[in-house]
């Protein structure tokens, strides 16, 4: 037997595509047979998520984690529309994604099915089609191949994103011929984009003649970050990065300054300013809020930048720049690299890539708020010594994450980047999600990302409030025997809400939670759990073992309240006030 849902099963085999996300139920059961076949097989497997929302944001986990297509699927109704949240996540990350939901059957359309989602009904196609590159109703069964390729290409294009086929149980489970194991899918793997050589003649002049240069390195830089770091290190330039790019350079580098943007760094924006930067280089972002500081006039938006990246999608915001190249940043920066560094070759600083020593481990060329409070090592655990001694405790292969809220802020300013040599170039290990900054993003795309990485340990900071969200898919990180650290950063309150109220005069109105102890709640279900109330404890957890090893762990981290994390960006766009 051959059906449809095979179909499927079997070209996302071909693109390497090992895992699909979900929750089953009866609309989607004819796929969820198909998925049966397949593991016993040797193939594609499903993994259960406890909510669809949790299973969309493990697909994005997933898949960036492997760059390859991340793959959720619902049944009919609420399963469709639960999704959603987790959908737009990953449409505003740009995260290639395939979301399949189901529907009644086609017959029945328009008679009132239990969890109709039809186009006479609830009309979740037309629902997708507002966060997601393509959606579409597969309506005959002759469509689905065609339409399912059509998603392929749109989810895995050079403006990435989550493509969605809304198919009826009738199509799913309909037999069709056994797909050939011939040809395969080459469109859609390799997408560089060759610049003008027009451009590259003058992004070569206007830099050629130009010492002071800050590179703001953005997510999609990551292919191309050995070429952009020594390129800086022959010329001189310092480089920031934004928040979704800290990941790409280590932070002890002697000309990293620290991130621009969203909880960033006042030396960041020291380099950006034109006494310090005649040109600004910005690579594989967009000029969105979080990179740009609140569309900071005085920083990259001005008509010294510069701005490179292969996805168009980066590009549209670039008015004000003197010059725009839609291209691979590594085939635009290697001729324009080669030469310049002919001409500076003479002038280069000697290693200047070699970590300074400092005793306390700190950054050196980085501005970090209340640093001293990162070096504290006895008493209550406060959230700035807390991201600080985790960075150093965790091995440099550790994925990590960053939930929305208080502990986004802190780990973007005060988590340490370690890159040796061994880590792969074009990998970032440091993830945020603040397209859409849904609260409880980061459990289940950690628990997606460690499916993807095959061992290596992951570690998800998140606070209280958003674990209490979505933290049953901590359960899903157990029943797979994943290596999966989640850190709760427990405090009691909302905390970023509490602290906006009162920076920005506000109510104090609906932050409060009460107070729960999570290691029990997360030891009840199976899951080894540690509390932390003092550094001392946290400094005798073995936390190396602890990701040495498979399965879910969790650390009730009680942290100090009081403290107000780097957020004084987002209060300005919040209030209007400087």
């Amino acid at each position: 037997m051959f059906e449809n849902g095979d179909l499927i099963l079997r070209y996302l085999e071909r693109l390497g595509v090992e895992y699909v996300f979900g929750v089953p139920g009866g609309s989607i059961e004819p796929f969820y047979n198909a998925l049966a076949r397949s593991e016993r097989r040797g193939g594609i497997r499903a993994i259960t998520a406890r909510h669809e929302t949790g299973a969309a944001f493990m697909a994005e986990g997933y898949a960036r984690e492997t760059g390859k297509l991340g793959v959720c699927c619902s049944t009919a109704g609420p399963g469709a529309t639960n999704l959603i949240t987790g959908v737009a996540s990953a449409y505003a990350e740009d995260i290639p994604m395939l979301v399949i939901s189901a529907q009644t059957s086609l017959e029945r359309f328009g008679q009132g099915s239990l969890q109709e989602t039809s186009c006479t009904s609830i009309n979740t196609v037309e629902m997708f089609s507002h966060c997601t590159r393509y959606s579409t109703l597969v309506s005959h069964s002759a469509q689905l191949e065609p339409k399912l390729l059509q998603a392929i290409s749109h989810a895995l294009s050079n403006q990435p994103g989550p493509a969605h086929l809304g198919i009826p149980l009738d199509i799913m489970r309909q037999p069709v011929p056994v797909l050939s194991d011939e040809g395969g899918l080459r469109a859609f793997v390799n997408h560089d984009v060759a610049p003008n050589p027009e451009c590259l003649q003058q992004l070569y002049n206007k830099l050629a003649n130009v010492s002071k240069v800050t590179l703001v390195l953005g997510e999609g830089a990551a292919s191309s970050v050995d070429i952009l770091i020594a390129l800086a290190e022959a010329r001189g330039w310092q480089i920031v990065t934004t928040p979704r790019g800290k990941g790409l350079i280590d932070s002890n580098h002697a000309l990293y300054r620290g991130v621009f943007g969203f909880a960033g760094h006042d030396s960041a924006a020291e380099a950006l300013k034109p006494i310090n930067a005649e040109r600004v280089i910005a690579v594989g972002t967009a000029l969105d809020e979080v990179s740009t500081s609140g569309w900071d006039p005085t920083a990259i938006l001005s008509g010294r930048l510069i701005h490179l990246s292969h996805n168009p999608g980066h590009l549209i915001r670039s008015t004000i720049a003197c010059l725009v190249i839609l291209g691979s940043p590594k085939l635009v920066l290697e001729p324009v690299a080669k030469m310049l560094s002919l001409e500076s070759k003479h002038n280069s600083n000697p290693n200047p890539g070699i970590p300074p020593n400092r005793s306390d481990g700190l950054p050196t060329k980085t501005t970090l708020s209340d640093r001293s409070k990162c070096l504290v090592e006895i008493g209550e655990i406060k959230p700035q010594a807390l991201m600080t001694y985790m960075s150093h405790a965790c091995p440099q292969s550790t994925r990590v994450l960053f939930d929305s809220g208080n502990s986004l802020l802190w780990g973007i300013h005060y988590w340490n980047i370690r890159r040796s040599a061994s880590t792969y170039p074009d990998k970032n290990l440091f993830n945020i999600g603040l397209g859409f900054g849904s609260m409880g993003w980061a459990i289940g795309a950690a628990v997606g990302m460690a499916a993807g990485a095959h061992g290596a340990p992951v570690v998800c900071f998140v606070g209280d409030g958003s674990y209490l969200m979505a933290g049953q898919e901590i359960t899903t990180a157990l029943q797979e025997n994943l290596n999966l650290l989640v850190v709760v950063l427990n405090d009691s309150s909302l905390g970023t809400v509490r602290h906006g109220q009162v920076l920005s005069g506000g109510e104090a109105i609906g932050n409060k939670l009460p107070k729960i102890n999570f290691a029990q709640l997360a030891h009840s279900m199976g899951v080894e759990s540690y509390r932390l109330e003092t550094m001392e404890e946290l400094r005798v957890l073995d936390v190396s073992a602890i990701l040495s090893r498979p399965g879910a762990c969790l650390l009730d981290v009680v942290v100090s309240g009081d403290e107000v994390p780097p957020m004084g960006a987002r209060m300005k766009m919040l209030t209007g006030v400087a």
